[in-house]
């Protein structure tokens, strides 16, 4: 019965966030840092912004840790778990007990953005003030200040040097 009620829970909320990320996405930010917290997920302060079409893995959130300030955008996937071993194994003759899958956490920075589409693959560690472009597959770790894009995402640039022009072409902001 608790697990109905819960389900019932998670779907008003999840209402409410989609509800409020179309006309105050502040308070969707809040509220999805809020159901993630209760799930177990690392939070530091307030995300800068979690769009409410993120698609977290699975219910057991404490596998995620997000840093200060993080924007995470819209049809980002963050995969704590794979379960190919298992159904490949099947498939190639092996006999398991039960399920077998990998489960590992990801740790996004400080001050991280990633940019839509992307995939964030189990035990990814994303480092301080990095940028993830849109559409990367991110896996392992990627150092602090570093961009990344691609498929697999590979570091193209440092995130400091970028900044710094996008201020200079508009004006020194």
């Amino acid at each position: 019965m608790y697990r109905i009620i819960n389900k019932i829970f998670k779907g008003v909320v999840f209402f409410l966030i989609n509800l409020f990320w179309h006309f105050r996405p502040e308070l969707s930010t809040s509220i999805y840092a809020w159901l993630l917290r209760r799930g177990g997920a690392e939070i530091i302060g307030t995300p800068n912004y979690l769009s409410a079409k993120i698609w977290f893995d699975g219910s057991d959130y404490s596998r995620i840790s997000l840093g200060k300030d993080v924007t995470i955008s819209s049809n980002v996937r963050v995969l704590t778990h794979d379960w190919s071993i298992f159904t490949v194994g099947k498939g190639l003759g092996y006999e398991f007990e039960g399920p077998v899958g990998v489960h590992r956490k990801i740790k996004i920075g400080n001050y991280v953005f990633v940019g839509t589409g992307s995939i964030l693959m189990p035990g990814c560690e994303i480092g301080d003030c990095s940028i993830v472009g849109a559409g990367s597959v991110v896996r392992g770790i990627i150092p602090p200040n570093s961009i990344v894009i691609g498929n697999p995402a590979q570091v193209v640039g440092n995130a400091k040097e970028y900044v710094d022009k996008q201020l200079k072409n508009l004006g020194g902001i």
